[in-house]
């Protein structure tokens, strides 16, 4: 008989005899790690909002760095990663700006982050700088445009999902804003 033939019946703890038996455990072994890691990742997943860790911890986050909009009729909020909401009503805007150096500004201007979290993806909370005091920052760092929002509150700086998704923003919150003080006159 030659090697690669099998000379005896396979037994558990019996020395693998042949090619062909050594191939058919390490699948068995490869498909067992594989899901062994697959559990794992899930658990991981499932718990790590139980466990305290960022939304978008190793870049399990959702399409909009963790930040949420809330367009309504009268005004505009972003959820911040914290779950806050900050808004500002159209009509009461001084000004609503489309800004499009994002990347400079955390650079230069962004200040010190007083209360709220930096991520790798995104900056949210609440942030003092020599310009406007403190503000609100709710940005996500791959864009390169934001809106800066000025009113009676202090300053609202986001952005949402893409440049071009934030520049349509900026479009449409100011066409509010121009019907509401349009129709207050």
């Amino acid at each position: 008989m030659g090697f690669f033939d099998k000379t005896e019946q396979e037994q558990p703890g019996a020395p693998v005899t042949s090619v062909d038996q050594e191939l058919r455990r390490s699948k068995f072994f490869g498909w067992r790690d594989v899901i062994i890691c697959l559990v794992i990742v899930g658990v991981f997943l499932l718990t790590k909002d139980f466990l305290g860790l960022p939304k978008d911890f190793l870049g399990f986050g959702d399409s909009f760095g963790g930040l949420k909009p809330v367009l309504e009729e009268t005004q505009f909020g972003v959820t911040g990663l914290d779950g806050v909401t900050h808004t500002f009503v159209y009509a009461e805007a001084d000004s609503i700006e489309l800004h499009d150096d994002l990347k400079d500004f955390l650079a230069e201007r962004k200040g010190t982050l007083v209360e709220g979290d930096e991520t790798r993806t995104t900056l949210s909370g609440t942030y003092h700088n020599d310009e406007y005091g403190d503000y609100q920052l709710h940005v996500m760092t791959k864009l390169k445009t934001y809106i800066l929002v000025r009113d009676a509150n202090g300053v609202l700086i986001f952005n949402m999902e893409s440049d071009d998704t934030t520049k349509e923003l900026h479009r449409y919150c100011n066409e509010l804003r121009d019907q509401q003080l349009g129709s207050a006159s």
